[in-house]
């Protein structure tokens, strides 16, 4: 008689329960690093306009400042453009979904970001 080789049916449950385990560790790691890097990049935009202001005000004689950015990974971003070197304060940005995150910096400081919860 010849024997048939193959998987059996609890060998297969095992593997599918496995997998299921394996995922839902996974998914919410996942969303978590999909959460912070939207803050990350809200964070380097607002980082760059922050510099940017910061040394047009500082560097210039005309105190031109550019208009905020159309923000591509910020929901929002403050508009300094009619600032001073004498008026300047702090720039705020809100990350667009999955991020949850408000980003200040504070020019009259030097420009240091933070992401605040």
């Amino acid at each position: 008689m010849k024997r048939i080789e193959g998987f059996t049916l609890v060998e297969i449950m095992i593997v599918i329960a496995v997998i299921g385990i394996l995922a839902a560790i996974a998914i919410p790691a996942y969303g978590q690093y999909n959460k912070k890097a939207a803050n990350n990049a809200c964070l380097y935009e607002a980082k760059a306009y922050s510099s940017l202001v910061f040394t047009m005000l500082n560097d210039y004689d005309d105190d031109t400042v550019p208009f905020a950015p159309n923000p591509k990974a910020c929901q929002s971003i403050t508009d300094a453009s009619t600032w001073t070197p004498d008026t300047m304060g702090k720039i705020i940005a809100i990350s667009k979904n999955p991020g949850n995150a408000t980003i200040e910096c504070d020019l009259p400081d030097g420009i240091p970001c933070k992401v605040l919860p």
